[in-house]
Parts: C-alpha cells; sequence; structure tokens
C-alpha cells in the first residue's frame, strides 16, 4: 500500500509498505558502510541526543542493520538506557533515515563471523574479547531519498528544496519495514 503524505506543497512523502520498496531501501542502504548512530544520551537529564560514526558489518533484507561495538562504550550504555535510535547514510548518490530500536547482542560466534581487518584497526582484542558485542538496529521505518544516479539524485533534490518541478517524484519515500 502506497500513501501520500505531505506536510507542506514543498515538503511531499510517499509511505508505503510493499515488498518492492523494502528490496530497494535495502538495496540503497547496502551500498553505504558508514552510519551516524544517533542515541538518546543516558547521562543526559534533558534528552540530549548522541551521534556517533559506525561502521556496517551487515546490511539484513528486511532493513536491519548489524555494527560491531565495544559493550564497555557509551553507546552500548546509551541503547541499555532508551534502545529507540536512528541510523543516517548518506552518499553522493542517496540519503537514507532508518528509525528503530537496538539490541545489544553479546554472541561470540556471530562477533567472529562479523569481524574484519577494519574492526581490528577500531576495537581490541579480536573476536575474542568479551567487550566486543554486536549492536543490532530492528528498523522498524526507512526514509531515503535517490539511489539512482547522482545527476537524478541531485535534480530531485533540487526540485523539493525548491518547490519546483513534479512534487510527486522529489519527495522521499518512507518504507514500513517487515
Amino acid at each position: 500500500m502506497t500513501e501520500h503524505h505531505d506536510s507542506s506543497a514543498s515538503d511531499p512523502v510517499t509511505v508505503t509498505s510493499d515488498p518492492e520498496a523494502v528490496k530497494e531501501a535495502h538495496e540503497v542502504m547496502s551500498t553505504m558502510d558508514v552510519a551516524m548512530l544517533t542515541t538518546v544520551d543516558a547521562s543526559s537529564h534533558d534528552g540530549r541526543l548522541t551521534s556517533r560514526p559506525l561502521s556496517t558489518q551487515v546490511h539484513e533484507e528486511d532493513g536491519d542493520v548489524l555494527f560491531l561495538v565495544r559493550a564497555s562504550s557509551a553507546v552500548v550504555t546509551d541503547v541499555r538506557a532508551h534502545p529507540n535510535v536512528n541510523v543516517a547514510y548518506s552518499s553522493a548518490k542517496a540519503w537514507v533515515s532508518l528509525a528503530g530500536s537496538a539490541t545489544v547482542i553479546e554472541d561470540r560466534e556471530l562477533v567472529e563471523e562479523l569481524w574484519s581487518r577494519g574492526a581490528d584497526a577500531f576495537m581490541e582484542g579480536g573476536p575474542d574479547n568479551p567487550d566486543n558485542v554486536v549492536l543490532k538496529v530492528n528498523g522498524d521505518t526507512v526514509m531515503y531519498w535517490g539511489g539512482g544516479s547522482l545527476v537524478g539524485t541531485a535534480i530531485d533534490t533540487l526540485k523539493m528544496i525548491t518547490g519546483r518541478g513534479d512534487q510527486e517524484d522529489a519527495g522521499p519515500t518512507v518504507v514500513d519495514l517487515p
């Protein structure tokens, strides 16, 4: 099912749960590695948001993503206190915002499966270190713009910003994930 939700004439949004849209959102996300993960800062008394760059280990077909993190890190403390998070990706061709809830998975086999040379550069002790864990974001919705050619994305973005052109095609798509 596809719906259009416009907060204003210059801000069109298409909302869908169509399996093809889920597939397209996955394809757009899977071309990107580094994400900005936004959490509610557990040490903040006023709900301050904090964003951190993380390298994505896995993009699952249903929109979930997995990261390697340290169990002793502030991001894990934040997630355990407030599991609702946002994951943002950006490239020259597309922008993605994934909203969902995060969980910490302490599974040595999964950590080993996801481990890479890149993880060695940022995390100590290898996959056997019990401080190295998996952070899984279970996506509820994903909003994305672009994903096609760089020129097409730039034109659609310019149309959306300026309020010119066919607004049906200029805005983001929001996908309700399974």
